[in-house]
């Protein structure tokens, strides 16, 4: 009985670790990091918007005013994503995505790996 049971929990927690897909979200209200006497430019914003996808193999380029159009193409996998900006903070927003596994609701699971190292190298930027 006891072996059965110690089976039966490795077996849960083996499945629950095999999750492929999460549920699709996207990242609002990153604060844009500032210094007292440091104030962002729309455009030094969006300088650093691009600036940190490009390091991170993203390729971008400004859509509108305040927004930045992303996208991560790795092996088969393509993610696009809108970059929402104010002075005071920015928004990754989910657009499109190709062999993601997307289905309305969730999302392969290095979605959110991806747009949380963005956000970092974003924020990452607006600090120098």
């Amino acid at each position: 009985m006891r072996h059965t049971l110690v089976i039966a929990l490795v077996a849960l927690f083996t499945l629950s670790a095999c999750k492929t897909t999460v549920p699709v979200r996207d990242f609002p209200y990153n604060a844009i990091p500032m210094a007292q006497s440091q104030n962002h430019s729309d455009k030094d914003i969006e300088k650093a918007i691009i600036k940190a996808c490009l390091q991170l193999g993203w390729q971008c380029a400004a859509k509108s005013e305040g927004v930045v159009a992303a996208v991560l193409n790795i092996r088969t996998h393509q993610l696009t994503v809108d970059i929402n900006y104010t002075p005071s903070q920015f928004s990754v927003e989910y657009v499109d995505s190709v062999n993601l596994r997307y289905d309305g609701k969730k999302i392969h699971r290095q979605y959110v790996n991806w747009v949380n190292n963005l956000i970092r190298h974003i924020q990452a930027e607006l600090v120098v």
